[in-house]
């Protein structure tokens, strides 16, 4: 057995964490595979490639349409790849990247596109889509319960199986950088998607770029962790805005208030200004910020 392909339960033979290239940095991620089903395929074509050597692998579940998590599909164009209907468009069509993004017609996009091409990423067709609580039966044993966590993308998904314990939470990853930079981010929902994960009974969680982590109480206390990165962006943002002077989200652009340094300045650069719109977006509904002029003051 190849070393990226580590065993995680005694009981069941056949169910894998798969470990990305690099540890999984960008522009890969970790996969999760239960008997001939795999979640999410940013591991590196190399190792997709070994992968399919040495498992039968029929079905594709995907977490969300981000580059990193979809990129070895075109390796498995015999199997049925499933999506939750959200995330379906930009999958299929990878164009809507760009716009998602809001690069298009940008360095940013350009330099993106260029990835696109080295990593071979391509439409991939959806055969059918998941829903909310959704039971995959894997085997005579297995069942693998679909949690809509939704505001890192509307469609990200995340796996439960139900027999092990184990989840695999794709990019409610558990690292220190929360992600929300696409339009179809929503940082209520994110919020919301992490709490809804904490009232599940885990004993092994799984992400698209952390070693796994065991024990209830560390994986809440991860969870908990990861959703307060997003609490001190809050209080950062605000202590930049005004009671009386309006500011808007493009007037805090180069501040670094959610990248510490800018390691792709031109597309992280953008991707902080979307970010701090979600922020703007989560002012609004709470009350915190309300119209002036032609910008926002705090309330």
């Amino acid at each position: 057995m190849n070393n990226f392909v580590q065993p995680l339960s005694d009981e069941f033979k056949n169910i894998f964490f798969i470990e990305g290239e690099q540890n999984a940095r960008y522009p890969y991620s970790h996969s999760f595979l239960i008997e001939n089903y795999l979640i999410d395929t940013g591991i590196s074509n190399k190792r997709v490639k070994k992968l399919k050597r040495l498992f039968q692998i029929n079905h594709v579940l995907l977490s969300h349409w981000h580059e990193d998590h979809i990129s070895g599909n075109g390796l498995l164009k015999g199997a049925e790849f499933y999506c939750h209907k959200d995330d379906k468009p930009a999958i299929e069509d990878i164009e809507k990247m760009f716009p998602y993004y809001n690069v298009q017609n940008t360095t940013a996009g350009e330099e993106f596109r260029k990835l696109l091409e080295i990593f071979g990423i391509e439409n991939t067709h959806i055969d059918k889509t998941f829903e909310d609580n959704e039971i995959i039966n894997i085997g005579e044993h297995l069942k693998l319960k679909v949690i809509h966590t939704p505001g890192h993308t509307a469609g990200h998904c995340g796996f439960y199986e139900i027999k092990t314990q184990i989840a695999f939470l794709g990019d409610i990853d558990l690292t220190r950088f929360p992600y929300y930079a696409n339009i179809d981010s929503n940082l209520i929902d994110f919020e919301d998607s992490i709490e809804k994960l904490k009232d599940l009974d885990i004993k092994i969680v799984l992400t698209g770029h952390r070693d796994p982590i065991e024990g209830q109480d560390n994986i809440k206390e991860e969870l908990d962790n990861f959703k307060s990165i997003i609490l001190k962006r809050d209080e950062r943002i605000l202590e930049n805005l005004s009671e009386k002077i309006p500011i808007n989200a493009i007037d805090l652009k180069h501040k670094n208030l959610i990248y510490k340094r800018y390691n792709y300045e031109n597309f992280e650069v953008i991707s902080e200004l979307v970010m701090i719109k979600k922020h703007f977006d989560k002012f609004i509904i709470n009350g915190l910020i309300e119209p002036k002029e032609n910008g926002f003051v705090l309330s």
